[in-house]
C-alpha cells in the first residue's frame, strides 16, 4: 500500500485546525501515529501522561477506541477516562482499512476538573493540571461528529489523489517501455490515444511532466537513438536501418539525423565504428 504524503496530510489537518479549532491525528492501519495537528498531545494531556497509571489508561483508550473501529468498520465517538470527547474514524479504500482518523482532546460544556485526576498529581502541580485543562478547545459531540464527516472525505480524497498520481506515473512508464519497444512502428496520436485510452489533453500533459517534450520530439529522440544503436552495431544497409527506425523515407531519415545528431548517419557509423 501507498504511504500517505505526510506533507500534504500536514496542510490538511492544519487547514482543519484553523476552521475548527479542534485536534486532528492520523494514524496508519496499525494504529501508528504518523500527522497531526497542532501539536502531539494538548498540554493537559502531555500533564497526564507523565503520570505512569493515567498514561496506562490513555493508551488503553486509544486501543480499544481502535479495535472497535476495525470490528465495525464505523465511527467511534466515546468520553476518555480524563473526561474529554474524542472520537475516531476509519479510513476505508477498497474494502480495506489503510488508516484511522481521531479528533478530540476536546472538552465539552459539561465537563469538569475532578478531584479523581487531580488527586493523581503531587499539590504543587495540580494548579497547572487545572489551567491546562482550562484551556481545552470546547465542542460537543455534535460538532465533534460533523467535523469528523468533513475530514473523513478530505482524507480519502488526499489519499484517492496520492493514488491516482501513482496511477499517473505507471502510465508514464508504460508510454516510455511502448515507445522503446514499437521504435520501428506507428506511433502516431492516434496510435498512442487508443492504445493508452488518453485524450489529446491528457497525453500531452503526461509527455510534458514526465519527459518535458512533445510526444513528437519525444518518439524522433527514440527512432534516432536506435538508428544510432544499429549504425554501430550492425552490419545493415542506412536504407534498412531508417525503416526499422520507423522513418520509411531514406532522404528524410538523413535529413533528420544530420540535423540533431549533426552529422551523416554513414559519417557516424564511420566514426563509432570498433576496428
Amino acid at each position: 500500500m501507498k504511504e500517505y504524503d505526510k506533507i500534504k496530510m500536514s496542510e490538511l489537518l492544519r487547514d482543519f485546525y484553523t476552521l475548527t479549532g479542534v485536534k486532528t491525528c492520523l494514524f496508519d492501519s496499525a494504529g501508528k501515529e504518523i500527522a497531526y495537528y497542532p501539536e502531539k498531545l494538548s498540554a493537559y494531556c502531555a500533564l497526564l501522561r507523565q503520570n505512569s497509571e493515567l498514561d496506562e489508561r490513555c493508551v488503553k483508550c486509544d486501543k480499544t477506541a481502535f479495535a472497535e473501529c476495525k470490528k465495525t468498520r464505523k465511527r467511534y465517538s466515546y468520553v476518555c477516562h480524563a473526561g474529554l470527547t474524542e472520537c475516531v474514524s476509519p479510513i476505508i479504500y477498497d474494502d480495506k482499512i489503510i488508516g484511522y482518523i481521531l479528533i478530540g482532546q476536546a472538552k465539552t460544556e459539561k465537563s469538569a476538573f475532578t478531584d479523581a485526576i487531580a488527586s493523581k498529581f503531587p499539590a504543587s502541580s495540580r494548579a497547572d493540571l487545572a489551567e491546562a485543562f482550562e484551556r481545552l478547545p470546547v465542542a460537543d459531540s455534535k460538532i465533534i461528529r460533523s467535523a469528523m464527516s468533513v475530514l473523513d472525505a478530505c482524507a480519502g480524497y488526499e489519499y484517492l489523489k496520492s493514488l491516482l498520481k501513482t496511477s499517473e506515473k505507471r502510465t508514464d512508464t508504460a508510454i516510455d517501455d511502448y515507445v522503446t519497444a514499437h521504435v520501428g512502428e506507428d506511433l502516431s496520436i492516434k496510435r498512442l490515444r487508443s492504445v493508452f485510452k488518453l485524450s489529446n489533453t491528457e497525453l500531452y500533459a503526461i509527455f510534458e511532466e514526465f519527459f518535458n517534450s512533445t510526444p513528437a520530439e519525444f518518439i524522433k529522440k527514440r527512432r534516432l537513438s536506435y538508428a544510432c544503436e544499429l549504425l554501430v552495431n550492425s552490419d545493415l544497409p542506412i536504407s534498412v536501418i531508417s525503416e526499422k527506425c520507423g522513418i520509411c523515407d531514406y532522404n528524410y531519415f538523413s535529413k533528420v539525423f544530420k540535423k540533431e545528431i549533426k552529422i551523416s548517419p554513414r559519417e557516424y557509423r564511420k566514426a563509432n565504428s570498433i576496428k
